[in-house]
């Protein structure tokens, strides 16, 4: 009988190799049947979510440009670098995931030389809000960090840059107030089918004050979408071909000029106040600046919180549009013009001022304590006699006073292409029963009559008056948008000038405050005198006005001028907060703004 052969050692651990292997082989086959069949739909949903992602295409904002073709406002492209969360998602918990994007976005800031921001709080709050958008990591990056961050861009997977576009003021801290500033908001979808509206919530640039408010439909344009397919390394693999194009904004051309803005601006530094130039014959704002101002182009959330909380600067505040203030004698020509209108007076007629004028036993002195003795009208405006006005004014009488402040656009609107929300006060009889539960007296009438008491107006609007006295009594709506033009050249809107309403005064009668305006320059000692030394005549008036009490007493001083003398052009008023006097403040100014400005457009 043959002996049955023992298996040997070596044999044993062949079989025992050869098991295992089979069992390997049918698990991972069984593995391959369940994911393949059983869960193959849940999968491929996954892996072609994964695959898409969404890239919205931001419009670019239009330009805001000077009628001297001086670009203010464009836009330019900054980088930022951002995560796809839906091609990083790690198998297993979402906290694996989380894990795994904290520590690549460590990683990347260490690379870039940027401090880390993302936190999980903000991821966990990003994949609950807004799963399918990109997740910002760093923005704004500069040259380097770019060159850097692209080293990890696609070969890490679910990371890109990004361009975007940002607003950028060309000057950022000349004309401020009127250009304003921007803020996002989400995006026009317009169009876009439901899925695509699930990625259109990445915020675009909109108007938050001054022109970019008020002319934000048409600068936006509307932002467009498309898809891209990637593969598992984030390389784009096939551009899908859906969505829309961005349509860009318009561009708006001002009736500002550049050169006119920037003396605007430097005749202000270092003061609060305002000074605005304006075309006598449309209304078209030539130059309009506020002080203080602020850098456009660094205006963050904290900063704009930190100008918000300035109350003693009010920095953004457009004092040229909203500062409502005393505007003391250069109110004093259109008094003289009521009296004239009026018959109250020749021209040749003289007043014998004493150094104050008598109410009762209630003084208003003149700004001249020993008088001016027997004074003209001419003279009267020269020298800005109070007492002159004020028996003027006492005999026009409150009601034919208020119908001319209401004529040279007082207490009222001006209609200006930019927010505006104060009117001013010019006050009429019952004021006085509103506001302060007793009747109109001749005292008040005094007051008004010199630009005192109640009487409240913005630099805007006495530019505009100032105009009309210029033009021969025309109040224009004043604007700032002379044109817009598309992104293919077309004008899509031209802006016609506007007449508000005139001045009832005859022309003789302009003409004689005309003479009398330009007395201030020219006369010996005239308040106006700081513009004598100016190569071209022109027509001007200064105003003092005390306002507050105590220790909160300031002077507010103004000046207002025109010219040329026989062919005006422009008028220009000034404001200039707790200053010593409109002739020793405000019209110093003016002639700066003019040197500066007339100087600029002659080497150009």
């Amino acid at each position: 009988m043959t002996k049955p052969r023992s298996v040997s050692e070596n044999e044993l651990r062949i079989v025992l190799v050869a098991a295992v292997i089979v069992f390997f082989f049918l698990l991972l086959g069984f593995r391959l049947w369940q994911v393949q069949l059983l869960q193959g739909t849940k999968h491929r949903r996954l892996i072609q979510r994964q695959s898409i992602r969404p890239v919205l295409l931001n419009p670019a904002r239009g330009r805001i440009i000077a009628s001297d073709g001086k670009v203010l406002a464009d836009s330019i492209s900054k980088y930022d670098l951002v995560a796809h969360i839906s091609e990083m998602r790690q198998p297993g918990r979402v906290s694996r995931t989380i894990k795994h994007v904290l520590a690549c976005e460590r990683m990347l800031a260490a690379s870039i030389g940027r401090e880390t921001e993302l936190s999980e709080e903000k991821l966990r709050r990003h994949l609950r809000q807004r799963p399918v958008m990109p997740l910002l990591l760093f923005a704004n990056l500069n040259a380097e960090e770019l060159a850097k961050a692209a080293e990890f861009t696609p070969p890490l997977p679910g990371l890109e840059i990004i361009p975007r576009i940002e607003r950028n003021y060309t000057l950022p801290t000349v004309a401020t107030h009127l250009l304003g500033f921007t803020g996002k908001k989400l995006p026009h979808s317009e169009g876009l089918d439901e899925e695509f509206a699930r990625v259109y919530v990445a915020p675009e640039l909109s108007g938050r004050s001054g022109l970019e408010r008020r002319y934000d439909e048409l600068l936006s344009g509307k932002a467009g979408a498309r898809l891209l397919k990637v593969d598992s390394q984030g390389y784009v693999h096939e551009d899908l071909q859906q969505g829309m194009a961005p349509s860009h904004g318009n561009d708006l051309i001002l009736s500002i000029d550049s050169h006119a803005q920037l003396a605007a601006d430097a005749a202000l530094q270092g003061n609060k106040g305002a000074l605005v130039a304006v075309a006598v014959r449309s209304g078209a704002i030539l130059a309009m600046a506020s002080s203080p101002t602020y850098d456009l182009n660094r205006l963050t959330q904290r900063r704009f919180q930190s100008l918000l909380r300035d109350k003693d600067g009010s920095p953004l505040l457009n004092r040229a549009v909203d500062g409502m203030y005393t505007p003391g004698s250069i109110v004093k020509p259109l008094i003289a013009l009521a009296a004239l209108q009026q018959g109250q007076i020749q021209p040749e007629e003289e007043y014998f001022c004493s150094g104050r004028y008598m109410l009762g036993d209630h003084a208003i002195r003149c700004a001249k304590r020993s008088g001016h003795g027997w004074i003209s009208l001419q003279d009267a405006v020269a020298y800005s006699c109070n007492p002159y006005f004020i028996d003027l004014g006492i005999k026009v009488g409150v009601d034919e006073l208020h119908g001319f402040f209401k004529a040279a656009g007082f207490g009222e609107k001006t209609g200006i292409d930019l927010p505006e929300s104060q009117r001013g006060i010019a006050p009429e009889r019952d004021y006085a029963l509103r506001h302060w539960q007793r009747k109109w007296l001749a005292v008040d009438t005094a007051y008004i009559s010199i630009g005192q008491g109640a009487l409240m107006i913005s630099p805007l609007q006495a530019a505009m008056f100032t105009a009309a006295l210029a033009n021969g009594g025309i109040l224009y709506k004043p604007y700032l948008l002379d044109k817009v033009v598309s992104n293919n050249g077309e004008v899509l809107l031209q802006t016609a000038p506007e007449i508000r309403q005139r001045l009832p005064v005859s022309p003789e009668n302009l003409e004689l405050l005309k003479q009398a305006m330009h007395a201030t320059i020219s006369a010996p000692g005239g308040s106006a005198a700081a513009l004598s030394h100016l190569d071209f005549a022109l027509a001007a008036k200064t105003g003092t006005a005390e306002v507050g009490s105590g220790e909160n007493r300031r002077k507010d001083t103004w000046g207002i001028c025109y010219g040329p003398l026989e062919n005006p052009e422009y008028a220009i008023a000034c404001l200039i907060e707790d200053g010593d006097s409109g002739g020793k403040t405000a019209m110093p100014r003016i002639a700066f703004f003019l040197e500066r400005w007339l100087q600029a457009s002659s080497n150009n």
